[in-house]
């Protein structure tokens, strides 16, 4: 059996992405919008009344991201840690749209990390008081 498959490192990048943006619209999102500047990749939506953006780092390029320090992110190309981490991205929306689904909990929920102002369009997360475990 070939662990690179069940790995996901046979996905391309932009498979990750179309799949990303398939389960985005059929969850109801619209105005989809993807962008990329300084290393980091966007993707915008609209879900309801509300605006979300999701921001992915990307791994070190020529652009002047510091370079990775794990044995395993040093063997890989640039290319390769991208196609990985896109694929972990899709994996995560899907995750938090299954929850959605099966009623587990609610999209604004799931996605008030990524929920944009409607007045400016900008982040404004209020910190939690931070929970240890007894």
């Amino acid at each position: 059996m070939n662990t690179n498959y069940v790995r996901g490192a046979s996905i391309t990048a932009a498979a990750s992405q179309s799949e990303i943006q398939q389960m985005l619209l059929a969850s109801g999102a619209t105005g989809l919008r993807w962008s990329r500047e300084d290393g980091r990749a966007a993707i915008s939506f609209r879900a309801g009344p509300r605006r979300f953006r999701i921001v992915l780092a990307l791994p070190h390029t020529a652009d002047g991201l510091p370079p990775r320090s794990t044995p395993y992110a040093a063997s890989k190309t640039p290319q390769d840690l991208a196609r990985q981490r896109w694929r972990q991205l899709s994996l995560l929306i899907r995750a938090k749209l299954d929850a959605v689904d099966s009623g587990i909990t609610t999209f604004d929920q799931e996605f008030l990390g990524y929920m944009l102002d409607p007045e400016d369009g900008a982040y404004h997360l209020v910190p939690s008081t931070s929970w240890t475990r007894p």
